[in-house]
């Protein structure tokens, strides 16, 4: 059985690591991860089987801990155990803030910080834990190290393949960098991958008291971008030309809130649109109208059809650019009436491009290698501002400079980061497995510890996004759409339609993610949830 005190050294020791998410600190994460895994004997005498993987061209040096547990050679079957080692800053630690990793400090001192009734009820019952990394995700990690030395003892009819990711609070660049791996090193060994477990922490916040919880689908996000160019014209002559910035305004009133866009499955429908950014491209004042302006939005996603979404979102971009000629042609009467003349003024012509569109029409004009060319300038932009979406932008300013036709035009793109939702699909033989196995566990834990445990067709956005693509949809439609990829942004496109594997979150329970009172529950984490592990995993390979 697993040692609970050792767990429990093992989350002290990785909490006191301050891995913030893009950090120079982040990758100590890593090191104490694999510090920790040679301290059992199985990795000591196959020290190759412990892996600091380099994420390519990382400005922080970050790394993948890998350890790769080899119970039955010859075997392919193997359950893939993983999660992210990165957490959020401290700065709402406010005094606090030098304790923030200390696990028994910060839960005695807590009480120093304002802390509602339920928090303080919480420390006094001594049930708690507090501490930045608790459930998201030290515990996961701690777990995972700790039944890894349990199967290297007992023995397992399986294998076990560990890996623990950088970058899931920023932008998943750890897991897109696993899925490359998973599928390298399945070829490499020859391995059929069963089930994957990700070890994350799920709230009990605002959950029927009494009961726990377990996810096996994803909730997704995509990130669409109007890039809205306009006829620039002298602000004393304004008839004379469009303002980008009525585009803009004109696509931010059709597509914020639009339900259109919200998806229904599992008897759950996502929420409609939101506006995260309206701006204009102008750096300095003049007399002159905007030429560019732009505006992103955020679409949650529990079922999106990709190709369709491009349709629509191309739909929503010709809708406003229709709304902002009828607006123009009422201004310019408005003026003729009021002058009893015509005035000379612009008539612009609706126009609807994608990226990809753009992007292929500007190669076929390129003196040189356009994507040589366009990573040179990806770099450029990254150094004057490491923010991943504005340096998406300016690419996106950038390949419309070179395009031939200056017209106004609405481009529809993607920025990153790009999350696919999974819907586990019940006819897989595998995720069959992975449902009765379920069932199985939730009886397990009833019998003979009386918890209550529902499953949940989605867990929030997180690394689980990148297990499975669902069959039958067009994903190019929006991955040739997606601004800065391979360039800035390194997402495994053909890698994640090879690696499909059905996904399930046996989950740390705990409360506040993110915030100065994150804090992990003791009794079920520790007393329980590693023998439903086992329980699960033995089934598994039973």
């Amino acid at each position: 059985m697993i040692d609970r005190e050792k767990i429990y050294q093992n989350l002290v020791k990785l909490v006191a690591a301050p891995s913030i998410s893009g950090t120079e600190d982040e990758v100590l994460g890593a090191y104490k991860i694999r510090e920790l895994l040679m301290e059992i004997p199985y990795f000591r005498e196959h020290e190759e089987n412990v892996m600091l993987i380099p994420m390519e061209g990382d400005p922080f040096d970050r790394v993948i801990a890998a350890a790769y547990l080899e119970c039955c050679p010859g075997n392919p079957d193997t359950v893939i155990l993983t999660g992210h080692y990165d957490v959020v800053d401290i700065e709402e630690f406010g005094k606090l803030k030098d304790i923030a990793y200390d696990i028994e400090e910060i839960t005695k001192r807590i009480n120093e910080l304002p802390i509602s009734d339920e928090v303080r009820a919480d420390q006094e019952s001594g049930n708690w834990y507090f501490g930045r990394g608790t459930i998201d995700m030290k515990f996961g990690h701690a777990l995972s190290i700790e039944l890894l030395r349990h199967y290297a003892q007992e023995g397992l009819n399986g294998n076990i393949l560990y890996v623990a990711v950088c970058g899931e609070e920023t932008n998943s660049e750890g897991m897109l960098a696993a899925v490359p791996f998973f599928t390298e090193f399945a070829k490499k060994h020859g391995l059929k991958y069963r089930n994957l477990l990700l070890t994350e922490g799920y709230l009990l916040d605002g959950q029927e008291e009494g009961v726990r919880y377990i996810q096996y689908g994803g909730a997704g996000k995509v990130m669409p971008m109007f890039f809205c160019t306009g006829k620039m014209t002298h602000g004393e002559e304004p008839l004379l030309g469009l303002d980008a910035n009525i585009l803009a305004a004109e696509v931010y009133r059709e597509m914020t809130l639009n339900p259109e866009f919200c998806q229904q499955n599992h008897g759950i429908t996502s929420a409609p649109p939101a506006g995260l950014k309206l701006q204009d491209m102008k750096e300095f004042y003049s007399l002159s109208t905007s030429l560019y302006a732009a505006a992103y939005f955020n679409i949650a996603t529990i079922k999106m059809n990709p190709e369709e979404t491009v349709r629509k979102l191309k739909g929503v971009a010709q809708r406003a650019f229709e709304n902002t000629v009828d607006l123009m042609k009422a201004k310019v009467d408005g003026f003729t009436e009021l002058t009893g003349k015509v005035p000379a003024h612009y008539e612009a012509e609706p126009c609807v491009m994608t990226y990809g569109e753009i992007y292929k029409a500007v190669e076929k004009t390129f003196d040189g290698d356009l994507r040589l060319h366009m990573q040179e300038c990806a770099d450029e932009y990254m150094k004057e501002n490491p923010e991943l979406q504005a340096t998406c932008l300016k690419l996106m300013k950038h390949l419309y400079e070179l395009y031939e036709d200056k017209r106004p035009m609405i481009i529809v793109s993607v920025l990153p980061p790009y999350y696919p939702d999974v819907n586990i699909d019940p006819e897989d033989a595998a995720t069959a497995e992975m449902l009765e196995n379920i069932d199985e566990l939730i009886s397990y834990a009833a019998e003979k510890y009386g918890e209550t445990i529902k499953t949940s067709e989605y867990y929030g956005i997180s690394d689980l996004c990148y297990t499975w693509l669902a069959d039958g949809l067009d994903f190019d439609a929006l991955f040739e759409n997606l601004i800065g990829i391979d360039l800035l942004y390194k997402f495994p496109a053909e890698a994640l339609k090879e690696f499909k594997v059905p996904a399930v979150v046996i989950g740390a329970a705990g409360k506040d993610m993110h915030k100065y009172t994150e804090r992990l529950e003791k009794s079920y984490n520790f007393n329980v949830l590693p023998d439903l592990y086992i329980h699960y995993i033995d089934r598994l390979f039973s």
